[in-house]
C-alpha cells in the first residue's frame, strides 16, 4: 500500500471490536491502571456509567494502529487527543482520517475515532467539543 502523501488523501480506516471485558482487564494489567471504573461494574455504575469503561489509552492504541497501518509504525512521531465519550464493553470502534497538510517531510493528519455509525469518542486536544479529529504528524521522509 502506498503511503498517503498528498493533502486531502483519505487514510484507510481500521475497525476494532467489539471491545470485550477481558480485553479491558488485560489492558488494566498491562498498564497497572486498576481504577475501579475499568474493573468494578458496581463502582462504575455508582459513579454514573452504565458499565465498566475501557481505558482512554486503549482507544489511543487503536488510533496509533491506524496510523501505523497507513504510514508504517516507524514513521509515527506525535499524536494528541482528548477523549470525549466512554468506550463500553460491546462497542465497535472505527478509526478514519485524512491527510490535511504535507510540508517539510511531514504529513499532518486529522482522524476520527467513531463508535457505531457516527458517535465520536475522541477529538484533538484543545478542540471544541463538537470537533471530531485527532491531530498527528508523520515523518514521510527519513
Amino acid at each position: 500500500m502506498p503511503i498517503p502523501t498528498e493533502a486531502g488523501a483519505p487514510l484507510e480506516p481500521i475497525t476494532r471490536g467489539p471491545i470485550q471485558r477481558p480485553q479491558i482487564a488485560r489492558f488494566a494489567a498491562a498498564t497497572g491502571d486498576f481504577n475501579p471504573i475499568h474493573t468494578d461494574e458496581a463502582f462504575a455504575q455508582k459513579v454514573g456509567f452504565p458499565s465498566v469503561i475501557a481505558h482512554g489509552p486503549l482507544t489511543l492504541a487503536f488510533l496509533t494502529q491506524a496510523l501505523g497501518h497507513n504510514f508504517g509504525p516507524e514513521r509515527v512521531r506525535a499524536v494528541a487527543a482528548q477523549f470525549r465519550a466512554p468506550i463500553l464493553p460491546g462497542d465497535t470502534l472505527r478509526v478514519e482520517g485524512t491527510v490535511t497538510e504535507v510540508a517539510d517531510g511531514r504529513a499532518y493528519c486529522e482522524l476520527r475515532v467513531v463508535r457505531g455509525v457516527d458517535s465520536v469518542v475522541a477529538s484533538p486536544t484543545g478542540s471544541p467539543l463538537t470537533a471530531a479529529r485527532i491531530i498527528c504528524w508523520i515523518a514521510i521522509s527519513r
